[in-house]
């Protein structure tokens, strides 16, 4: 016997299909806001602004989640 206390199997499917359309921009928006911080936090906290080591490596990790998410969102057409 299913029981189904308000949810559907088919609304927890359309859920997760959202979620699934959510996750490019999310992963745009993450990307931008990681390479936007590795510039911009030494000048925020009064710096000029030079790169360490470790804001190089945030710097070209939040560059590739960026264009990732920029390929996803507008590139690669959803599967019908």
């Amino acid at each position: 016997e299913l029981c189904y206390h308000g949810n559907s199997v088919y609304g927890q499917l359309e859920e997760a299909v959202m979620s699934m359309k959510q996750l490019p921009y999310a992963l745009l928006i993450v990307g931008i806001v990681l390479v936007l911080g590795t510039i911009l936090i030494d000048p925020i906290r009064g710096f000029e602004i030079y790169l360490a080591t470790s804001q190089i490596i945030v710097l070209v990790i939040g560059a590739i989640v960026a264009l990732l998410g920029a390929y996803l969102a507008f590139v690669r057409k959803p599967a019908p």
